[in-house]
């Protein structure tokens, strides 16, 4: 068979190709819609409130993660709400495509850099609308005229956001450790 360092070697392999393969697909957002009507529930099971009801013309954002108990988290844009709603009644469309972009601007201050080298990002919601922002699997809600701090470790950031009377904003931006980022959404 293989020595010790040849199943090191393979083991290796297999864990480094496993990241690449499932990390781009478990980080991706996708487009869908419901095919009938469904509960849009506060969690994931049948034992979580109702939000709302949704059908066929409610476009979702199916969140990146997990089924639990058989609900995937997604954002209705019609409504401007997050959700869970059950796996298989969910059709998708389309896979939403993360472009680079420049949202994030460094901060101008002379001290906008970290003391720990990580990344931060300053949100500000200087609109009258809850602001829904997700970012690297990790799900907020800004109220109006909030500033949100975020510390985070990684420098690849992959994020979505919407709010009512808002165009839904996604991308991709490769961020500098020890860097302050600000990332402000008005109307």
């Amino acid at each position: 068979m293989f020595s010790k360092r040849q199943n090191g070697t393979i083991l290796f392999i297999f864990i480094t190709l496993g990241l690449f393969i499932y990390a781009p697909l478990n980080a991706q957002l996708r487009l869908g819609n419901v095919r009938g009507e469904i509960n849009f529930r506060e969690g994931p099971g049948n034992n979580f409130k109702v939000l709302h009801t949704i059908n066929k013309s409610n476009l979702l954002v199916i969140l990146p993660g997990e089924a639990l108990n058989g609900y995937i988290e997604a954002f209705d844009i019609e409504t401007s709400s997050r959700g869970y709603v059950y796996e298989s009644l969910i059709r998708v469309t389309d896979t939403l495509k993360f472009s680079k972009q420049n949202f994030f601007e460094k901060a101008a201050e002379m001290t906008a850099e970290t003391t720990a080298g990580n990344v931060e990002i300053e949100l500000i919601n200087s609109t009258a609308h809850t602001l829904f922002v997700w970012i690297n699997k990790f799900s907020y809600d800004i109220s109006p005229y909030e500033k949100k701090v975020l510390v985070m470790d990684d420098v690849d950031i992959t994020y979505f956001s919407s709010a009512p009377g808002l165009f839904p904003v996604f991308g991709r931006e490769v961020l500098r450790k020890g860097k302050i980022y600000v990332w402000k959404f008005s109307q």
